[in-house]
């Protein structure tokens, strides 16, 4: 299947392609458009630039990709969206990809055959190459002459590799002159998935073998992303796939049908995503090649010696104190009950120092259930009110289906409303209400992304602040009250001094935080300029119905069911405070 369609194709007189990296992160900015003819992003997606390749025939009216210096005319531009700040030594954050690579030879080959350009090393070569072919400096350049999954291959290596792996593609065996990937043994919860692979280090497996052997379904795919629901009442995950088999892609125009049927064909997913997504352990044996994903990740190992009455967790990349209090206790207000590894408390500053690969140590509750962490959480609390009573009443006040999601969010937000000051009953049960509504209790902690035509809509959008490419999918929905928007993200950063342009899935991944944003959004007004107060006042009725306006404007359509699920949790509120 072409990558290209013939607009992007236009009559020209090109005479060779020269291939690049942007120094930067995995998506094209709109300097990378300017620069280049076309793009490759992370995950294989080709970008079209600014400039036609046509207009790069004639460079004297300085509208043209100007990627190579004093190289530029009749000269196609390829680049590769990576390696920002990366040195021969360290590849940095956005290392290049294989398929990235891949995609690069494959885009090449179908723009020599379209133009009738030769694969020699003056006609098809990389920025690093275009001094010593071409004999035209270019200031100490090495894209995209190094190879992060391969670094002891010197550049003239590479240099013939990628011209190889063209002409492969020109040759029609679908670049197979290289080997896709190894064999790996991958099972998950004890049954063997067949056709896995390990791609550069990341093993991959079949969407079909997922659908055949465990019933999982496709709702939604696109060009890059599927959604797969797996049922056991979980939530659907969005994740992004590869096909490995070069030249093969979902065309853009095609229908959803046809886009899930190929997906289930012929995707592969990343084991890690996949089971990061799910809450899922992996484990993998490299004296066996084997890999097995169990049922739930417990993230830690058993306690032993003097740790008694402690498991150990070994800090993950993403992972915070209140990330793993939630997880191990449901309440990521109680990450001050975690231990360092010699058994002293964690503070503030030590907080903002946790590094990937730190040991934590968790308290063990006396049967590890929910049950136990509720009661324990509800003789800490207040008794005038109480959010879980004998009968866990705030928690059965939730709907039914989100009651398991209700267990760890219920405990999160009351404390955070207890430390922000929102301690009217009327107050806190909108609160959990509105989390309950725009989150399902946290069940959806991450909008799921179609894209449909509005999320499309969200690229662009000044208000949301969303002026970058991909800022539409970066920075959607997230949390308990679904924080969208560039602009959003900024603000909360700026309101709880940490970074959430750098991380935006913190606000997903920590309930803690999470919940700080919800609970202090409404009681300030950030969402929409109206608070809890003003709808909600100490002596008075609340008015639940209008109190949908501290989030947004669709009270004709959602306040009456939210205040109905306000009337649930003032009712359990009530109850507790009562001692009934």
């Amino acid at each position: 299947m072409a990558l290209l369609n013939a607009k992007q194709k236009p009559d020209a007189k090109p005479q060779r392609i020269i291939c690049h990296w942007t120094a930067g992160g995995y998506e094209a900015s709109q300097i990378d458009l300017k620069h280049y003819h076309f793009l490759v992003e992370a995950d294989g997606k080709v970008v079209q630039g600014m400039h036609s390749i046509a207009d790069n025939d004639d460079t004297s009216d300085g509208k043209y990709a100007a990627h190579t210096l004093r190289c530029n005319t009749r000269s196609i531009g390829l680049s590769l969206c990576c390696m920002a700040g990366a040195t021969r030594a360290n590849p940095g954050r956005f290392p290049m990809v294989e398929v990235q690579w891949r995609r690069m030879a494959e885009l090449a080959a179908e723009l020599c055959k379209h133009y009738d350009i030769p694969v020699t090393p003056k006609t098809v070569l990389g920025h690093f190459e275009v001094e010593s072919n071409l004999g035209i400096a270019q200031r100490g350049k090495w894209d995209p002459g190094f190879l992060p999954w391969e670094p002891a291959l010197g550049a003239s290596e590479v240099g013939s590799r990628f011209r190889n792996l063209v002409s492969n593609f020109l040759a029609g065996d679908g670049g197979q002159g290289e080997a896709l990937g190894a064999d790996i043994a991958v099972t998950i919860q004890g049954k063997a998935i067949t056709g896995a692979l390990s791609i550069n280090e990341v093993p991959m497996v079949p969407v079909k073998a997922l659908v055949e052997t465990f019933g999982v379904t496709i709702p939604y795919a696109n060009a890059s992303h599927a959604v797969l629901d797996v049922g056991h009442d979980l939530e659907p995950v969005y994740l992004p796939f590869e096909f490995l088999e070069d030249g093969l892609a979902v065309d853009e125009d095609a229908g959803e049908d046809q886009a899930i049927a190929l997906v289930t064909a012929k995707g592969y997913l990343s084991v890690n995503a996949a089971a990061e997504e799910l809450n899922l352990a992996v484990d993998f044996d490299p004296a066996k090649n084997t890999l097995s994903i169990g049922v739930k990740a417990t993230r830690g190992r058993a306690a032993k010696g003097d740790n008694a009455g402690y498991r150990e967790v070994v800090v993950r990349p993403g992972d915070t104190l209140s990330r793993i209090a939630a997880l191990y206790l449901k309440n990521g207000g109680r990450w001050n009950q975690l231990r360092k590894a010699d058994g002293t408390p964690f503070d503030l500053s030590d907080a903002r120092k946790l590094r990937v690969g730190q040991v934590v140590r968790v308290p063990a509750l006396a049967d590890g259930g929910p049950a136990a962490i509720l009661g324990a959480l509800a003789n800490a609390l207040p008794p005038s009110l109480n959010p879980i009573g004998e009968d866990r009443a705030l928690v059965e006040a939730a709907q039914p289906g989100f009651r398991d999601y209700a267990e760890e969010s219920v405990p999160v937000i009351y404390a955070e409303c207890m430390s922000s000051g929102v301690t009217l009953p009327a107050q806190i049960a909108y609160v959990l209400a509105t989390a309950e509504h725009e989150s399902g209790c946290g069940k959806w902690m991450k909008e799921l992304w179609g894209p449909t035509p509005a999320q499309r809509g969200y690229q662009g959008r000044q208000d949301l602040g969303n002026t970058q490419p991909g800022d539409g999918l970066r920075f959607r929905g997230r949390g308990y009250v679904q924080v969208t928007g560039r602009v959003n993200y900024a603000d909360w950063s700026r309101r709880l001094g940490i970074d959430l342009i750098a991380n935006p899935d913190r606000v997903a991944s920590d309930p803690s935080l999470a919940a700080k944003i919800l609970v202090q959004g409404m009681r300030d007004g950030t969402f929409t300029g109206k608070k809890l107060l003003d709808y909600i006042r100490p002596g008075e009725e609340p008015n639940f119905f209008d109190a949908r306006s501290i989030i947004n404007g669709d009270k004709r359509k959602n306040g009456d069911k939210i205040a109905g699920h306000a009337g649930s949790y003032f009712a359990a509120l009530t109850r507790a405070a009562e001692g009934s």
